[in-house]
Protein backbone atom coordinates (compact mmCIF):
# COMPACT_ATOMS: atom_id res chain seq x y z
CA UNK A 1 0.00 0.00 0.00
CA UNK A 2 1.00 3.15 -1.18
CA UNK A 3 0.87 5.20 2.34
CA UNK A 4 -1.02 8.81 2.39
CA UNK A 5 0.46 11.49 1.06
CA UNK A 6 -0.58 13.98 4.36
CA UNK A 7 1.37 10.87 6.72
CA UNK A 8 4.60 10.33 4.42
CA UNK A 9 7.34 12.01 6.40
CA UNK A 10 6.07 11.03 9.69
CA UNK A 11 5.77 6.69 8.88
CA UNK A 12 7.79 3.84 10.22
CA UNK A 13 9.13 1.13 8.37
CA UNK A 14 5.49 -0.77 8.89
CA UNK A 15 3.42 2.06 7.30
CA UNK A 16 2.78 3.65 10.71
CA UNK A 17 2.59 6.89 12.93
CA UNK A 18 5.60 6.08 15.39
CA UNK A 19 4.54 5.86 18.69
CA UNK A 20 5.48 3.20 21.70
CA UNK A 21 2.21 2.47 23.28
CA UNK A 22 -0.98 0.44 21.63
CA UNK A 23 -1.77 0.21 18.32
CA UNK A 24 -4.90 2.16 16.77
CA UNK A 25 -6.07 1.58 13.15
CA UNK A 26 -8.23 4.56 11.87
CA UNK A 27 -10.19 4.03 8.78
CA UNK A 28 -11.71 7.53 7.72
CA UNK A 29 -12.40 8.56 4.22
CA UNK A 30 -11.76 11.97 5.04
CA UNK A 31 -8.04 12.38 4.54
CA UNK A 32 -8.46 16.02 6.49
CA UNK A 33 -10.58 14.14 9.39
CA UNK A 34 -8.14 11.31 9.45
CA UNK A 35 -5.18 13.78 10.17
CA UNK A 36 -6.65 15.58 13.15
CA UNK A 37 -7.70 12.24 14.22
CA UNK A 38 -4.15 10.75 13.69
CA UNK A 39 -2.13 13.57 14.81
CA UNK A 40 -4.66 13.24 18.53
CA UNK A 41 -3.36 9.89 19.17
CA UNK A 42 0.38 10.89 18.87
CA UNK A 43 0.83 12.41 21.91
CA UNK A 44 -0.63 9.84 23.91
CA UNK A 45 1.89 7.58 22.44
CA UNK A 46 -0.42 5.33 20.26
CA UNK A 47 1.02 3.38 17.24
CA UNK A 48 -1.54 4.47 14.74
CA UNK A 49 -2.05 2.89 11.44
CA UNK A 50 -3.97 5.40 9.32
CA UNK A 51 -6.85 4.22 6.14
CA UNK A 52 -9.41 5.81 3.43
CA UNK A 53 -10.86 3.27 2.06
CA UNK A 54 -11.13 -0.51 2.84
CA UNK A 55 -8.58 -2.06 1.07
CA UNK A 56 -6.04 0.44 2.84
CA UNK A 57 -7.77 -0.76 6.21
CA UNK A 58 -7.32 -4.50 5.27
CA UNK A 59 -3.93 -4.37 4.33
CA UNK A 60 -2.91 -1.91 7.26
CA UNK A 61 -5.01 -4.44 9.59
CA UNK A 62 -3.33 -7.49 8.39
CA UNK A 63 0.21 -5.25 8.66
CA UNK A 64 -0.06 -4.18 12.28
CA UNK A 65 -2.59 -6.30 14.10
CA UNK A 66 -3.90 -3.51 16.06
CA UNK A 67 -5.41 -3.09 19.56
CA UNK A 68 -7.70 -1.00 18.57
CA UNK A 69 -10.13 -0.05 15.19
CA UNK A 70 -11.55 3.71 15.07
CA UNK A 71 -14.25 2.94 12.16
CA UNK A 72 -16.18 5.63 10.22
CA UNK A 73 -19.72 3.99 9.52
CA UNK A 74 -20.29 5.83 6.06
CA UNK A 75 -17.25 5.07 3.92
CA UNK A 76 -19.09 5.41 0.58
CA UNK A 77 -20.40 2.62 -2.18
CA UNK A 78 -20.41 -0.95 -0.88
CA UNK A 79 -18.36 -2.04 2.23
CA UNK A 80 -19.24 0.42 5.75
CA UNK A 81 -17.90 0.47 9.13
CA UNK A 82 -20.57 -1.98 10.50
CA UNK A 83 -19.34 -4.33 7.94
CA UNK A 84 -15.62 -3.81 8.30
CA UNK A 85 -16.02 -4.04 12.81
CA UNK A 86 -17.69 -7.77 11.58
CA UNK A 87 -14.83 -8.80 9.47
CA UNK A 88 -12.14 -7.71 11.79
CA UNK A 89 -13.67 -9.22 14.93
CA UNK A 90 -13.87 -12.16 13.38
CA UNK A 91 -9.96 -12.74 12.26
CA UNK A 92 -9.26 -11.16 15.59
CA UNK A 93 -12.44 -11.19 18.42
CA UNK A 94 -10.13 -9.55 20.92
CA UNK A 95 -10.21 -5.94 18.79
CA UNK A 96 -11.35 -3.10 20.67
CA UNK A 97 -13.64 -0.77 18.29
CA UNK A 98 -14.70 2.59 18.22
CA UNK A 99 -17.14 4.01 15.57
CA UNK A 100 -16.81 7.63 15.10
CA UNK A 101 -20.02 9.16 12.62
CA UNK A 102 -22.17 11.71 11.87
CA UNK A 103 -25.02 9.43 11.90
CA UNK A 104 -27.20 9.28 14.89
CA UNK A 105 -27.29 5.22 15.16
CA UNK A 106 -27.06 2.10 13.26
CA UNK A 107 -30.49 2.41 11.83
CA UNK A 108 -29.35 5.02 9.86
CA UNK A 109 -27.26 2.93 7.74
CA UNK A 110 -29.71 0.33 7.44
CA UNK A 111 -28.14 -2.14 10.58
CA UNK A 112 -30.03 -3.43 13.31
CA UNK A 113 -28.46 -1.41 16.51
CA UNK A 114 -28.72 -4.83 18.62
CA UNK A 115 -26.51 -6.56 16.28
CA UNK A 116 -23.48 -4.25 16.79
CA UNK A 117 -20.48 -6.44 17.85
CA UNK A 118 -20.03 -6.41 22.07
CA UNK A 119 -18.28 -3.81 23.72
CA UNK A 120 -17.93 -1.66 21.10
CA UNK A 121 -18.13 2.49 21.35
CA UNK A 122 -19.65 4.71 19.35
CA UNK A 123 -19.25 8.57 19.23
CA UNK A 124 -21.10 10.78 17.12
CA UNK A 125 -17.95 13.40 15.53
CA UNK A 126 -20.70 16.39 16.59
CA UNK A 127 -21.04 15.73 19.82
CA UNK A 128 -17.35 15.51 20.39
CA UNK A 129 -15.95 18.96 22.06
CA UNK A 130 -12.21 18.03 21.75
CA UNK A 131 -9.76 15.61 20.54
CA UNK A 132 -9.03 14.80 24.71
CA UNK A 133 -13.09 13.20 24.31
CA UNK A 134 -11.96 11.13 21.22
CA UNK A 135 -8.50 9.75 23.13
CA UNK A 136 -10.80 9.06 26.60
CA UNK A 137 -13.50 7.22 24.45
CA UNK A 138 -10.65 4.92 22.73
CA UNK A 139 -9.25 4.20 26.11
CA UNK A 140 -12.53 3.58 27.52
CA UNK A 141 -12.40 0.46 24.46
CA UNK A 142 -9.15 -0.46 24.93
CA UNK A 143 -9.81 -1.32 28.79
CA UNK A 144 -13.31 -3.02 27.88
CA UNK A 145 -14.63 -0.50 30.90
CA UNK A 146 -18.33 -1.33 30.07
CA UNK A 147 -20.00 1.66 32.29
CA UNK A 148 -17.38 4.28 30.54
CA UNK A 149 -17.65 3.44 27.19
CA UNK A 150 -19.77 6.22 25.01
CA UNK A 151 -22.72 5.01 23.37
CA UNK A 152 -24.08 7.88 21.77
CA UNK A 153 -26.55 5.94 19.53
CA UNK A 154 -28.40 4.83 22.73
CA UNK A 155 -28.78 8.64 23.60
CA UNK A 156 -32.45 9.20 23.58
CA UNK A 157 -32.12 12.88 22.46
CA UNK A 158 -30.56 11.80 19.34
CA UNK A 159 -31.99 12.97 15.87
CA UNK A 160 -34.88 11.16 15.33
CA UNK A 161 -34.19 9.07 18.51
CA UNK A 162 -37.94 8.64 19.01
CA UNK A 163 -38.58 6.91 15.52
CA UNK A 164 -38.76 3.55 14.79
CA UNK A 165 -36.90 1.06 13.15
CA UNK A 166 -39.02 0.85 10.18
CA UNK A 167 -39.36 4.61 10.24
CA UNK A 168 -35.99 5.63 9.62
CA UNK A 169 -35.29 2.37 7.16
CA UNK A 170 -38.08 4.19 5.14
CA UNK A 171 -36.95 7.61 5.65
CA UNK A 172 -33.71 6.50 4.47
CA UNK A 173 -35.15 5.05 1.34
CA UNK A 174 -36.79 8.03 0.72
CA UNK A 175 -34.18 10.12 1.22
CA UNK A 176 -31.96 7.62 -1.63
CA UNK A 177 -34.96 8.97 -4.03
CA UNK A 178 -36.72 5.63 -4.29
CA UNK A 179 -40.56 6.32 -4.96
CA UNK A 180 -43.62 4.84 -2.60
CA UNK A 181 -43.96 1.80 -4.85
CA UNK A 182 -40.10 1.14 -5.09
CA UNK A 183 -39.68 0.96 -1.29
CA UNK A 184 -43.02 -1.38 -1.46
CA UNK A 185 -41.45 -3.34 -3.69
CA UNK A 186 -38.27 -3.38 -1.87
CA UNK A 187 -39.77 -4.09 1.66
CA UNK A 188 -42.99 -6.32 0.91
CA UNK A 189 -45.60 -3.68 1.55
CA UNK A 190 -48.07 -1.76 -0.34
CA UNK A 191 -47.39 1.65 -1.12
CA UNK A 192 -50.06 3.01 1.15
CA UNK A 193 -48.14 1.11 3.76
CA UNK A 194 -45.49 3.22 3.01
CA UNK A 195 -46.97 6.34 2.39
CA UNK A 196 -48.66 5.84 6.55
CA UNK A 197 -45.20 4.90 7.55
CA UNK A 198 -43.71 8.00 5.71
CA UNK A 199 -47.09 10.37 7.60
CA UNK A 200 -47.36 8.56 10.98
CA UNK A 201 -42.97 9.65 11.24
CA UNK A 202 -43.90 13.35 9.91
CA UNK A 203 -46.24 13.90 12.33
CA UNK A 204 -44.29 12.19 15.40
CA UNK A 205 -41.19 15.21 14.50
CA UNK A 206 -43.51 18.12 13.60
CA UNK A 207 -46.75 17.79 14.74
CA UNK A 208 -48.35 18.29 11.19
CA UNK A 209 -50.21 16.16 8.73
CA UNK A 210 -48.92 16.34 4.97
CA UNK A 211 -50.34 15.74 1.91
CA UNK A 212 -48.11 12.72 0.05
CA UNK A 213 -45.82 15.00 -1.91
CA UNK A 214 -44.84 17.37 1.19
CA UNK A 215 -44.59 14.35 3.27
CA UNK A 216 -41.76 12.97 1.03
CA UNK A 217 -40.05 16.42 0.63
CA UNK A 218 -40.29 16.71 4.36
CA UNK A 219 -39.15 13.04 4.99
CA UNK A 220 -35.98 13.93 2.84
CA UNK A 221 -35.10 16.44 4.22
CA UNK A 222 -35.01 15.18 7.61
CA UNK A 223 -33.35 12.38 7.50
CA UNK A 224 -30.49 14.19 6.10
CA UNK A 225 -30.11 16.80 8.46
CA UNK A 226 -30.26 13.89 11.22
CA UNK A 227 -27.77 11.73 9.10
CA UNK A 228 -25.46 15.03 9.35
CA UNK A 229 -25.58 14.36 5.39
CA UNK A 230 -24.44 17.39 3.15
CA UNK A 231 -28.13 19.26 1.70
CA UNK A 232 -28.35 18.23 -2.05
Amino acid sequence: MEPLNYFADRLGDNGCMVGIGRSVLIVEDDKLTLGLLADALIPSNFIVGAASTVTEAWQMFERMTPDAVVLDVDLGAGVNGFDLADAFRAQDPFVAVLFLSNLPDARFAGRNPESLPRNVGYVRKGQVADTREFVTALDAVLRGSRGSIPRHDRDPERPLGGLSRTQIEVLRMVALGMTNEQIAAERGTSAKAVYNVISRAMLQISGENFDEGNARVVAAREFIRAAGLPSP
